[in-house]
């Protein structure tokens, strides 16, 4: 993937022919548009309708079950249809409200039993308010002064009614009365057997309505493009019967705005980017499947237009970073299983297309790393079998885990390093790149080497920090003597970057840890299961599998997301705080959300 070259374009034309040319530019969809003055605070022509609409296509998107949809071009009544929609959304909430109500009364009436409370004028206007108090706050019945009873037990509660005209405070008592209405247990439940039915005509009719769901997604589309048009149009510079626009679109993009300039009678003005412009990033998406690598980048940051694609590099190590804290094979094969299985409902849309790629990716990283460490499930490969002899890692030996963890960070980030380094050559900037990783290659030298090896090491260090200190004060122009005493600060405080340098590579520490922890929850679980079921003769067998199945459960999924959370974070951290100079904006092209076709 490549930050892909923009051009900046200048239209002009007619402004009674704006409309027209808008839209072509918009259904075009290749241009960032760049405001020229600030539009007017804009409403939907029908905002009521807009927001009716828009509710009624989320409770269809949504529902559970959907039927095969009308087709474009089929004649509808947008307004009945919308009101159809919303008038099942009111009643599928009123009855699901009255459902759930009914569920906590009966819920609450069961312990009780099937009974009838009296009417007030059989108690002399009195009413009777049920409490279900737990049996430790039994003295708090002798300290009211109403009239009580217990008419019922439970091992931890007793059923007690009071009698009172109104209802008691909420004090009276260390809990609160339960609100079961009037009806008895059986009304209820025969009453929720008909809401039951109700809901279930309601969900078939909610089911019914998706029909509507392309044609109504197409008119809402339709019509925030209009108002998306509407703003544009208020954006451009006009003068008197022209108008003009600016933007910035991809190199490829000219012949197509070339052509529209044509069709519609616009001069068109193409330039390249001056020094002091930031066009927006557009990153080059090879096709669906590869393309997560840069959703991967565009999800924390966009990288400056001048800057470089890390795209390939983020993806390569999010991969490794992921293997290294899952450190299971079996645990990567379950990974894979799971995208294989969804691998064809995956691939409907463009975007389950790049997650699946990056599912195959993760597991077949992380079974292969799994491989290496000889980790099935926790469980070790038979000695001397085929698996053994690809077992080469050991992620319980600390020193050696640690030493690759640490060299693997101090790769990362020099990648990082030399990118900067290459994209800003001519600028101190790139000497101090190169120093830092000259730094950080005496630094391993001076930690894992021996004899001549460290002395080489503790020169070569000096060497990247005076190249880091030189970088820094380089950048700055001197115009005055005073500007070489900024010079000379700029370079020390360019220096105060080991002490991050230091940590961001200690970081990288995380991915033997949380591997390590992984490896021996797994094996913990294992033992903890096989000591239950030698203990337990009969039942043991049962208890195996179920704290196999919950123990490893549990290991996947804090696997997964430490893998994700922290193999993430050590690219957007670590690597692009080096690697970025510079953060951009994405490129957001003005375009339509519905194809007329």
């Amino acid at each position: 993937m490549t930050i892909v070259a923009m051009q900046r374009i200048t239209l002009c034309g007619l402004a009674a022919e704006k409309s027209a040319a808008l839209d072509g530019l918009q259904a075009l969809g290749v241009v960032h548009l760049i405001p020229l003055k600030q539009p007017g605070s804009l409403e939907p022509i029908d905002p009521v309708m807009r927001r009716r609409a828009e509710t009624a296509f989320r409770h269809i998107a949504t529902s559970p079950e959907k039927m095969r949809p009308y087709r474009p071009g089929k004649a509808f009544d947008l307004e009945a249809v919308v009101g159809d929609i919303i008038a099942n959304h009111t009643e599928l909430r009123t009855l699901s409200d009255r459902r759930d109500e009914l569920t906590a009364q009966i819920r609450a009436l069961e312990p009780w039993g099937d009974f009838a409370l009296p009417s007030p004028e059989a108690l002399a206007g009195q009413k009777m308010w049920l409490y279900a108090l737990p049996v430790k706050d039994r003295a708090a019945l002798d300290k009211i002064d109403l009239p009580w009873a217990i008419v019922g037990r439970e091992p931890t509660a007793l059923h007690v009614v009071v009698v009172s005209h109104e209802e008691p405070p909420v004090t009276l008592l260390p809990v609160l009365r339960l609100t079961t209405g009037a009806e008895p247990l059986s009304a209820l439940k025969a009453e929720l057997e008909e809401l039951e039915i109700a809901y279930e005509k309601a969900a078939a009719a909610r089911t019914e309505l998706t029909r509507w769901r392309i044609l109504l997604g197409a008119d809402l589309a339709a019509a925030q493009d209009l108002d998306e048009l509407r703003e544009v149009a208020e954006q451009t510079h006009d003068e008197d019967v022209i108008y003009a626009l600016q933007g910035w679109a991809p190199e490829e993009s000219m012949p197509a705005l070339t052509a529209l300039a044509d069709e519609h009678g616009l001069a068109l003005v193409i330039e390249a980017p001056g020094p002091g412009e930031q066009p927006p990033t557009l990153l080059r998406q090879g096709s669906d499947r590869f393309a997560i690598a840069g959703d991967l980048t565009n999800f924390y940051t966009s990288p400056g237009y001048r800057a470089w694609d890390p795209s390939f590099v983020v993806f390569t190590a999010f991969a490794i970073f992921f293997a290294m804290i899952l450190a299971d094979a079996g645990y990567a094969a379950l990974l894979g299983l799971g995208a294989a299985f969804f691998w064809r409902k995956m691939g409907k849309t463009p975007a389950g297309r790049r997650f699946r790629t990056l599912l195959a990716s993760l597991s077949a990283a992380a079974f292969v790393y799994g491989v290496a460490a000889g980790s099935y499930f926790g469980f070790p490969p038979p000695e001397g079998s085929f698996l053994a002899k690809l077992h080469v890692i050991d992620v319980t030996n600390f020193q050696k885990m640690m030493v690759v963890s640490v060299v693997l960070g101090a790769a990362h980030i020099s990648i990082a390093l030399l990118a900067a380094a290459y994209f800003s050559t001519g600028k101190g900037k790139a000497v101090a790149a190169l120093g830092w990783v000259t730094v950080i290659a005496g630094g391993l030298l001076l930690w894992l080497g021996e004899g001549t090896a460290r002395t080489v090491g503790g020169f070569t260090i000096a060497a990247g920090l005076a190249a880091v200190f030189l970088g820094n004060a380089s950048d700055r122009p001197v115009n005055s003597p005073k500007d070489w005493l900024l010079r000379i600060t700029d370079g020390m405080l360019g220096l105060t970057g080991v002490t991050k340098l230091f940590g961001d590579i200690l970081s990288y520490l995380r991915l033997f840890a949380l591997g390590l922890a992984s490896a021996s929850l797994a094996a913990t679980f294992n033992e903890m299961a096989l000591n239950v079921q030698t203990s337990t003769p009969g039942l043991g067998v049962l208890l195996l599998i179920l704290i196999l199945l919950f123990g490893h459960a549990i290991n996947i999924v804090i696997g997964i997301m430490s893998g994700v959370v922290h193999g993430l974070r050590l690219n957007y951290i670590e690597f692009f705080g080096w690697g970025l100079t510079e953060e951009g904006y994405p490129f957001r092209a003005f375009s339509k959300r519905e194809n007329p076709t």
